[in-house]
């Protein structure tokens, strides 16, 4: 069997009757076409360590650079495919001899609720303020709230459906909650789409982002800031109010608390104050 029919039939014949998301779809679709460029489209059953040795060393430089988090899914999703069809009873390679790249430690970029607050009084826009304010307040995903519906919340509550198709609530402050009733008291259409374009339709995710850039840009700020940023500075905001990690992995939709831990820069700042409050010479 060839990688990418290897590849394409793992998507078909389980990552969808599973119920995967179309990220994860479209990153294993594309992660075949990778793999059958760069190993000429080989046979499953010929794949050796050497070809994977070549594989990574080919990716990392396969139209742009790609650090080791990244190669970490990429090997990790290869593994799962060679799994996949080692149960299936192909005489494929056993994907626990392949090694996986150790992830880079990463500390999220964060706005503080003043540069946050900074943005939103920058714009007249209601529809930017109800935007940015609601990313800030809840922390979700730009792809959920571009899937919000205009009745998605109430008493400043509601409900997304998260990574892994899974089902987690959310909640907005009461500033978000002023912006979301004069928006939606704005509106003369009827459609279901919480936020939509000036077209009518229902925003994408590139349109929020550029959105959040412009008024990035209006307010000065110098930051690189795009609709994520805000979902990492409400996470720090949260455990800089001493919230509990656990609550916070809720709050964010994290299976595995050692995400959430990626705040963890927060503590250790905290622990710098007492280090600097504690120690004398």
């Amino acid at each position: 069997m060839k990688i990418s029919k290897a590849f394409n039939c793992y998507v078909d014949e389980y990552l969808i009757l599973k119920g995967a998301d179309k990220h994860q779809i479209w990153h294993y679709r594309a992660l075949g076409r990778y793999a059958s460029i760069i190993l000429n489209d080989i046979e499953i059953e010929d794949i050796t360590m050497k070809e994977i040795a070549l594989f990574q060393t080919k990716l990392r430089t396969f139209g742009k650079h790609r650090c080791n988090n990244t190669m970490n899914n990429y090997v990790s999703s290869f593994r799962m495919v060679l799994k996949y069809w080692k149960k299936r009873g192909i005489d494929c390679l056993d994907y626990t001899l392949i090694p996986v790249p150790k992830r880079d430690p990463v500390v999220p970029a964060f706005l503080t609720a003043d540069e946050v607050t900074k943005i939103i009084e920058s714009t007249n826009i209601l529809r930017t303020k109800l935007i940015i304010s609601l990313l800030y307040s809840s922390g979700i995903r730009v792809s959920e709230l571009t899937q919000l519906n205009r009745d998605a919340i109430k008493d400043r509550s509601f409900t997304v459906i998260g990574k892994g198709r899974k089902p987690r609530i959310c909640f907005i402050d009461t500033r978000t909650e002023v912006f979301l009733k004069k928006y939606l008291s704005s509106r003369k259409d009827r459609l279901d789409a919480l936020i939509i374009t000036k077209d009518g339709t229902r925003a994408s995710n590139s349109t929020i982002q550029l959105i959040v850039r412009n008024a990035t840009e209006k307010a000065g700020l110098k930051k690189k800031v795009s609709p994520h940023t805000f979902r990492h500075s409400f996470a720090t905001n949260f455990m800089e109010n001493n919230g509990n990690v656990r609550y916070l992995a809720a709050l964010l939709g994290h299976s595995n608390i050692q995400t959430t831990a990626h705040y963890s820069h927060i503590v250790d700042g905290d622990l710098k104050k007492i280090y600097q409050r504690f120690h004398t010479i």
